[in-house]
């Protein structure tokens, strides 16, 4: 059998040798000069995996080959060189005469030793079978050679040689009956439309997809004029750096040119992927490879290359679907294409209360990546301007009109509302952690709309509808008699607005009223959230019940709801983590504002909501109701120094959990047979310092005419934003003008 390898030695001006302090390698360490000499690892864009500490510890790779130099700088004296085997004779010489096989192992594993390069898998262990006698080899020698390799635990065989007519395949039946190793074959030199033997083999059943063929590339990507083309074995074949190729030669280095070259590059990358997940069976690494090459020419599996260039980014990232499961059998899978936000973590709860919740999940190889769940969770909001201008500061009275009977009509228009910014961490896909969630989101939370439309009779009887999450307006004590002198925006209705509207920023919403007896006054609501742009939210609907008493100088309300959401709190993720299920959530305000004066007005609110526990879901065994509640005081003013001008301060604190934990079964690890070893962790929901506001605003016209403009400014204090102890104040303000035409 002939070998046909493409040489050209490394000119002797830049020859390197190692120094002998840098021979026994204990660590990986490569410098700088010795990445820039990798030309494999550098074409296949690896230094990034190697930093991960992904190098193919642990796995042994077989090389049926020419033999190996043990001089050579790379090896001498590597403690990752198993004790090398001669099929020919059966002994352990496997002096390497024509330098082929030392320039494959380099491509292999050469080691991060501080000098020449190093190889795909640094820390795989070598195993050279010579198979050669001179320039060719027999099928004897290979059968030996093969079952010496399985014998010896091999879980890649690179084969960097071939024949133009069919060999023995006695010893690769033998191989790839065990499903052990993945038999890497070099596609061969020929320039013909299919590859040599025994790359020929991997069409045959019996090959049990344990095969894969390599055909050779350049640096652009192009296929080699000289390389075997894909041909009648497509479907097990890919291409990889095979054209001027610097690795280890002789007792120095060299660059080499061939298929030969470009097969090592595949086994180191089954290596790699073997020695993070060595439960894996030889043919699931195989497919693992091929699915994940880049397609080159025609599109898809082709017969010229197959299907297409080693990528081995992608094949140590997660493929299909995320499986998580439970230590009670159950299992959810979560696509990786999942768009949008997956994760955020309730209103009313820490951010950090997740810290911690970590479990591993599976690809569709069964693949496990750890994924921090709790970091995925903790999503930050962002005080800006545009938002504490609010809502209400923005709307426009487009019209009112009274009849003679005291009939009022009022319609009011809102610009879209600005972009909220949420900031996640980045999820990292990669064996050593992963995750399905973006690195930063920006939400709409509230949409374009048209505002509010209300109609209110003499009698008291009226209705509002509207939507971009006014309803406060219409609502408690701001829908009061009293409310009318209340002013108008984002720091009153905050402090005013029940709890259960502000868990979805963004509404629709309907409420009837009617003065049942005189000084009292009932209302209805229905609240649909709407889901902000470009999240996957929760869905549902709330209902709330008000009765109100005012007085000459005083008003107080009572409000009853009952929030019914998918999702918990504001808060929803995939089905992992058990809280994209139906939740309710009942709350209780009590809110009121007095007179002080002619032009002052306090005002005040407490509410207290409680959460049903949840049912078991996902990785979610248990979790207790949840207890949270929120109040706030403010002062309002009119008339301070001109006839139109209002002044108001207020201090809120946001609605804040203060019990409730929730109970998740979590995968700390898997065994050697791949399968997940079962933890719990704790969720304390009630942890975390209660986030507080203090706002200050001050709005005034420039005269009395129907077009006049109007001024408003606003300094809003938030400490301990999202409940987060550690998470430093946010201080935003603004000043806007708004000329009505």
């Amino acid at each position: 059998m002939c070998l046909r390898p493409h040489l050209r030695l490394l000119p002797a001006a830049i020859a390197l040798t190692a120094p002998a302090w840098c021979l026994a390698q204990a660590s990986f360490t490569p410098s700088l000069s010795e990445y820039n000499w990798s030309s494999t690892v550098n074409q296949l864009h690896m230094r990034g995996i190697h930093n991960q500490g992904i190098l193919g510890q642990g796995v042994t790779v077989a090389l049926l080959d020419t033999g190996l130099n043990l001089a050579n700088p790379e090896f001498v004296r590597n403690s990752r060189v198993l004790t090398p085997y001669n099929a020919v004779n059966g002994s352990q010489d496997v002096t390497d005469t024509i330098n082929h096989g030392t320039h494959v192992a380099g491509i292999i594993a050469a080691g991060g030793n501080g000098t020449g390069m190093y190889g795909v898998a640094p820390m795989a262990n070598l195993l050279m079978i010579k198979v050669f006698n001179g320039g060719t080899a027999s099928a004897t020698s290979i059968n030996n050679g093969l079952d010496h390799a399985i014998g010896q635990g091999a879980r890649v065989i690179n084969m960097s040689f071939g024949t133009t007519t069919p060999l023995g395949d006695a010893g690769l039946r033998r191989a790839a009956s065990t499903n052990q190793a993945v038999l890497v074959v070099a596609a061969g030199n020929e320039g013909g439309l299919t590859p040599n033997w025994p790359g020929r083999y991997a069409r045959e059943d019996w090959a049990n997809g344990t095969m894969l063929v390599v055909g050779a590339v350049d640096a652009s990507g192009r296929l080699a004029s000289f390389s075997n083309k894909a041909g009648d074995v497509a479907g097990a074949y890919l291409v990889a750096p095979g054209v001027n190729v610097l690795s280890s030669y002789g007792s120095s280095y060299g660059y080499m040119t061939g298929t030969s070259m470009a097969a090592p590059a595949v086994s180191g990358a089954a290596a790699l992927i073997t020695g993070y997940w060595p439960y894996l069976r030889a043919n699931q690494v195989a497919a693992i490879l091929l699915n994940t090459a880049d397609d080159l020419g025609a599109p898809g599996v082709d017969a010229v290359y197959g299907h297409g260039l080693l990528n081995v980014n992608r094949a140590l990232a997660p493929i299909g679907r995320y499986t998580y499961r439970a230590s009670n059998g159950y299992t959810v899978t979560v696509p990786l294409a999942t768009k949008g936000v997956a994760l955020r973590q309730p209103t009313a709860v820490t951010p950090s209360a997740f810290a911690g919740l970590r479990t591993d999940v599976f690809d569709d190889y069964g693949r496990n990546y750890r994924s921090d769940e709790g970091q995925a969770l903790q999503v930050r909001s962002t005080l800006t301007a545009d938002m504490v201008m609010g809502r209400s500061e923005q709307a426009t009275t487009l019209t009112t009109r009274t009849d003679g009977l005291g009939n009022r009509w009022t319609l009011q228009s809102v610009p879209p509302q600005a972009s909220v910014m949420r900031t996640a961490p980045q999820g990292v896909m990669s064996p050593l952690s992963a995750g399905v969630q973006p690195t930063a989101t920006t939400a709409n939370d509230g949409a374009a709309s048209v505002g509010v439309a209300q109609w209110q009779s003499a009698e008291g009887w009226g209705w509002s509808l509207g939507n971009a999450g006014l309803s406060a307006a219409s609502l408690g004590v701001m829908g009061s008699p009293l409310g009318s002198n209340l002013p108008l925006n984002a720091g009153t209705s905050a402090v005013l607005a029940n709890p259960l509207t502000a868990l979805s920023p963004a509404h629709r919403f309907a409420v009837l009223n009617w003065a049942p007896a005189p000084q009292w006054q009932a209302r209805l609501a229905a609240l649909q959230p709407q889901v902000p742009t470009g999240y996957r939210g929760p869905a549902g609907q709330a209902v709330l019940a008000e009765a109100g008493l005012t007085g000459e100088r005083a008003t107080l309300n009572l409000s009853l709801g009952q929030l019914s959401e998918r999702g918990l709190l504001g808060g929803y993720s995939h089905a992992g983590l058990g809280l994209d299920q139906r939740s309710r959530t009942v709350g209780l305000q009590l809110s009121g504002a007095w007179q002080l004066g002619r032009d002052w007005l306090a005002l005040a609110s407490w509410s207290d909501t409680r959460t049903a526990s949840p049912q078991a879901s996902g990785l979610l065994l248990s979790g207790s109701a949840v207890r949270a509640n929120a109040m706030g005081i403010g002062l309002a003013r009119q008339r301070l120094w001109q006839a139109q001008d209002q002044l108001s301060v207020s201090w809120l604190a946001p609605l804040k959990a203060r019990s409730g934990t929730y109970r998740y079964s979590v995968v700390e690890g898997v065994d050697k047979a791949g399968q997940p070893m079962y933890g719990e962790q704790q969720v304390n929901l009630g942890q975390g310092a209660r986030e507080w506001q203090a706002d200050v605003r001050y709005a005034w016209r420039t005269d009395d005419h129907a077009t006049a403009g109007q001024w408003r400014a606003t300094l809003t204090v938030r400490v301990h934003p999202d409940h987060d102890a550690q998470a430093p104040s946010q201080v935003a303000g603004g000043v806007r003008y708004q000329q009505t035409f």
